[in-house]
């Protein structure tokens, strides 16, 4: 119970305080380069930028717990502009169904690409030449496969959306400046997978309706989905118990860890409780609201909390 309380609190500090700090002079930096073109810093741009901020705020938290040391000035700083960087690719990349070579190429027109020019300057003498980052820009271009109107077969969507996931959380893993260790990429590749697998679940409303082939929406079968997560949950788990890191710093690490994938459960069941004994989840049946599970909500957040408590106990030895 009071690994689980401490989980909770450290993670609901970093977002609620810390990083929404930190993302908050962030803005101020970009408001004031967009301003020189004209331009403003819109209420949605915000949103994406601070969910990604948050996002690489915490995979820092893991792998700073998993080496037993916290960040330093400089991690924290490429990891805020990289997490700002994430989005305004995906979206440009993704919305104008271009390429990253075509992206960097273009003319700096739109709050996006002046973002973009801005977050890559600060981020460049750690992105060149960096080979995450390269996988990652490669699983990006692949991923506009998944806005072509061919319906892609199952395996080629898991290979394009676990290079994806893996690859970016490898890049989020290297802003730490301390070394790879032995068999820590496959697990972290696993990792990113089953993170990627997530955001999908979260997003099958907004995939659907834009069109977006993934594993949720190509299926649409939740229990399909559910399968997918355990198998990579179980994998992930052994392999990074596994490594030859410290066992508390590894104990403390994965239940921060599990409490994320926490959040994909209890989306799951209530999908599943949504499509029943039908063989798909016939998504245009519903509604934004009826689709979107919102982790807010109370009664979300206490079953978030149980199945937390419940894979700590399971997943993590003490």
């Amino acid at each position: 119970m009071w690994r689980t309380f401490k989980v909770f609190f450290d993670l609901m500090w970093l977002i609620l305080v810390i990083n929404k700090r930190r993302t908050k002079r962030l803005f101020t930096k970009l408001e004031i380069e967009l301003a020189k073109q004209n331009l403003v810093l819109g209420v949605d741009h915000k949103k994406r930028i601070a969910s990604y901020t948050n996002q690489i705020a915490i995979t820092n938290h893991w792998f700073s717990l998993l080496r037993n040391k916290k960040p330093d000035k400089s991690e924290i700083e490429n990891a805020l502009y990289l997490g700002a960087l994430t989005p305004i690719v995906d979206d440009l990349m993704d919305g104008g169904n271009i390429t990253y070579e075509e992206l960097k190429s273009s003319v700096l027109h739109t709050p996006e690409q002046v973002m973009f020019a801005f977050l890559f300057g600060k981020t460049q003498h750690f992105l060149n030449g960096n080979y995450y980052w390269e996988r990652s820009i490669v699983a990006q271009n692949e991923s506009l496969k998944q806005l072509r109107n061919a319906p892609l077969p199952l395996e080629e969507l898991k290979q394009i959306s676990f290079d994806k996931g893996g690859f970016f959380t490898l890049l989020y893993r290297v802003v730490l400046h301390h070394r790879l260790i032995d068999r820590e990429e496959e697990a972290l590749f696993t990792l990113g997978s089953m993170l990627q697998l997530l955001n999908d679940l979260f997003d099958i409303y907004k995939d659907n309706k834009n069109s977006a082939q993934t594993i949720a929406t190509s299926t649409r079968d939740i229990n399909l989905v559910k399968r997918e997560l355990t198998l990579l949950e179980d994998k992930f788990c052994k392999q990074y118990l596994a490594l030859a890191y410290p066992p508390e710093a590894k104990r403390k690490s994965l239940s921060s860890i599990l409490s994320i994938v926490a959040r994909g459960h209890v989306a799951l069941e209530y999908y599943k409780s949504l499509q029943g004994n039908k063989p798909q989840l016939d998504i245009e049946r519903y509604s934004r609201k009826e689709l979107v599970v919102d982790m807010e909500k109370p009664i979300n957040i206490l079953k978030l909390f149980i199945a937390t408590k419940r894979a700590i106990r399971a997943r993590v030895s003490d």
